[in-house]
């Protein structure tokens, strides 16, 4: 385990498990000996505010303990700083952690910590929040809105709730605007990626590189319920870019225009805004710990 100071940053209602005495005791066991301090959040925000005050106290590492919201507030506390975060992943689709290779195992997850290496990866941001992972508009915005307020988590409640928001759900008409594309569409959804993946395994951009300076963006034209079912595979086998009705482009920053509210997820967590969206990425803005097998692109 590192020597340096250590703080965990721990939401205590993350995960299918809510008694959490088994994660202080494998932390205190594993760490023992070395200066680290545990926190807990009681609510948003909590975890960015405490990312920001351990990185001015000095402290080496901040490990978000919890789920992409979690981890989503701690790294934005810790964006522009020598602080490096690490990841005990404990959400349900814990989307930097699969992207990083970071072990969905507590204890495996907790090893990297001290075996890991560092790496620098971009910051997305979309209006008033980072994302690490996607940002996004449309058909998985809307489902994760409903999921948010659900009391069952999971990759297969979340499933469930997109197969029955898929019957109702209506697209919108939006601009969108790109380095050298303006675009007026009715997409299904449109997806900005920083990392190859959502979460639960479901890998929207396969060519995407968390440290090159660029996101990719996707864009899904509306389908029939038959079209979805059938090309939903692809999403899990790493081939969505031969889904004939994802468009991709790439681009240092999007905005994104429609009449109204917009309704947009950061990392999963639905946000809304009032007629323009402005996502932009910060070049190697995080330093994260991976395993030290990792093979960082090159």
């Amino acid at each position: 385990m590192r020597s340096e100071k250590i703080k965990f940053i721990i939401n205590p209602n993350a995960g299918f498990r809510r008694d959490k005495r088994h994660l202080y005791n494998l932390i205190r066991r594993r760490c023992k000996g070395l200066d680290f301090k545990i926190a807990h959040t009681h609510g948003p925000g909590d975890a960015t505010r405490m990312a920001q005050q351990a990185a001015d106290e000095g402290y080496a590492t901040v490990v978000a303990v919890g789920g992409d919201g979690t981890v989503n507030e701690t790294a934005s506390g810790l964006v522009g700083t020598e602080t490096a975060l690490g990841i005990i992943p404990r959400g349900s689709g814990n989307g930097l952690a699969r992207s990083l290779n970071v072990p969905l195992q507590a204890a495996k997850a907790l090893e990297v910590i001290g075996t890991g290496k560092t790496y620098r990866i971009d910051a997305g941001r979309a209006a008033h929040r980072y994302f690490f992972v996607v940002t996004g508009v449309g058909f998985d915005a809307s489902v994760g809105s409903k999921f948010n307020s659900a009391s069952w988590r999971g990759p297969l409640p979340y499933f469930y709730l997109a197969a029955r928001e898929f019957a109702n759900y209506q697209p919108e008409p939006l601009r969108l605007r790109l380095e050298n594309e303006v675009m007026e569409m009715t997409p299904f959804l449109v997806t900005i990626a920083n990392t190859q993946q959502y979460g639960n395994g479901a890998v929207i951009a396969p060519h995407a590189r968390p440290d090159d300076g660029i996101l990719d963006v996707c864009v899904i034209r509306p389908m029939n319920f038959a079209e979805f079912v059938m090309n939903a595979p692809k999403l899990f086998n790493g081939k969505a870019d031969t889904i004939p009705l994802i468009t991709y482009y790439r681009s240092r920053f999007a905005v994104i225009e429609k009449a109204g509210s917009v309704l947009f997820h950061v990392d999963g967590e639905v946000q809304t805004a009032d007629g323009v969206v402005e996502i932009s990425v910060l070049p190697q803005a995080l330093k994260v710990i991976v395993p030290a097998s990792y093979d960082t692109p090159s």
